[in-house]
């Protein structure tokens, strides 16, 4: 394609309304705004708060078309809107921000002059390819789309088969922001700790949604057995969500040596992270395997922290994660993550070297600056 291709985005997805989709499509059309310039790439996404995304829009210096329903679905007078846009503005690929369902639209891109379509998953399509009837909506996507971008092995392992064989498949996951989520020195170790009252001794944070998935639970139950090894250890629990009351109740018989630190502001998260010897968050699968982990963006960011991780094996966790950054346990097994806590605080110089490979780890393959020259070559060089 031309130095002039120009990228029309296609999302109900986007900001200001907060979401993780959100952030990852609002992060990647910046990456590209910053390579490409602003005219490389059109924006067209629905609307939740027309104040606020009036607002948002003219603060931006790529052009964004709204559509003025807070959903926009694969129905003709969308698929018109969308036709116009790609005609205005000389659209040369169309990348859908959510495959299913608006990537149904392929076929009308194409009648508009659109020479490629690209569609990014999420991991929700797992649970599509277990349905009939939405199989075939993810097979009729596959059809028409030369480029699909997965978050991990995982979920492309499991709705391969729905879209077929026809696109092409890119690994695209989330970034990380490696100069946010950054080492901390000792000073700010030692500064962070006094602030959430936590001294020089062991401490190992769980940063995530309070839900039964993520594994909060096993490491509460398992922490009389790193006690047993490390007896003044600390856990500390960041995050809310419904499981909370049942990991207090667990919690109770350990006293302070489990606090609930709730939602915390993203810095200080990343600070108390970074000043930690340990994040550990064992996921498990649930739900007959609907209820995965699709990646798991915390173990990346506290790995950029230059902190080891232990993962557990659900989903597409395992693959944050190599020998030389962290440990990865069955999170269904509660002596196993206790076991491995133990072992990781038991030696400084191997939690040491694997706070270095992670962070090395985190800026070579899942920084936002590698995964958008990844981005780039899909939409403007057509590489699959």
């Amino acid at each position: 394609m031309s130095a002039t291709s120009r990228v029309l985005l296609v999302t109900n997805d986007y900001p200001p309304t907060v979401g993780g989709i959100q952030s990852y499509l609002e992060r990647f059309v910046a990456e590209i705004v910053a390579r490409r310039g602003s005219d490389s790439i059109v924006v067209f996404a629905s609307t939740q708060d027309t104040k606020a995304a009036q607002l948002f829009d003219a603060a931006r210096d790529h052009t964004i078309h709204r559509w003025p329903r807070k959903i926009m679905l694969p129905t003709l007078a969308t698929a018109r809107e969308m036709k116009r846009i790609i005609r205005e503005h000389q659209i040369d690929t169309v990348w859908f921000g959510a495959a299913a369902p608006l990537a149904l639209l392929a076929q009308a891109a194409r009648k508009a002059g659109a020479m490629r379509i690209v569609s990014t998953t999420h991991g929700h399509e797992v649970g599509w390819s277990m349905l009939p009837v939405a199989r075939r909506i993810l097979r009729r996507i596959g059809n028409t789309t030369d480029t699909l971008t997965y978050v991990s092995e995982y979920t492309r392992r499991r709705f391969a088969s729905a879209f077929g064989a026809h696109p092409d498949y890119v690994a695209l996951p989330s970034g990380v922001d490696t100069e946010f989520f950054r080492p901390a020195t000792a000073e700010e170790k030692k500064s962070t700790r006094s602030e959430f009252g936590y001294g020089d001794e062991p401490l190992v944070v769980v940063a995530s949604r309070l839900v039964a998935r993520k594994g909060q639970d096993q490491l509460i139950r398992g922490w009389s057995t790193v006690q047993a090894r490390f007896p003044e250890a600390r856990l500390a629990v960041i995050g809310e969500g419904p499981y909370r009351k049942k990991l207090e109740q667990l919690a109770d018989p350990l006293g302070d040596a489990v606090t609930f630190l709730g939602r915390l502001p993203r810095i200080s998260m990343r600070d108390l992270v970074a000043a930690a010897d340990i994040m550990a968050m064992p996921a498990r699968t649930r739900g007959g395997g609907l209820d995965v982990e699709g990646l798991g963006i915390v173990y990346l960011e506290a790995q950029a922290c230059g902190v080891p991780v232990i993962a557990g094996t659900s989903g597409g966790a395992p693959e944050t994660v190599t020998p030389e950054t962290g440990i990865v346990v069955d999170g269904t097994r509660t002596q196993a993550v206790a076991e491995a806590v133990v072992e990781l605080l038991g030696d400084g110089e191997r939690r040491q070297a694997m706070g270095l490979s992670g962070r090395e780890h985190v800026g070579g393959v899942f920084s936002w600056q590698a995964l958008g020259d990844r981005l780039e070559s899909v939409l403007f060089e057509g590489r699959g």
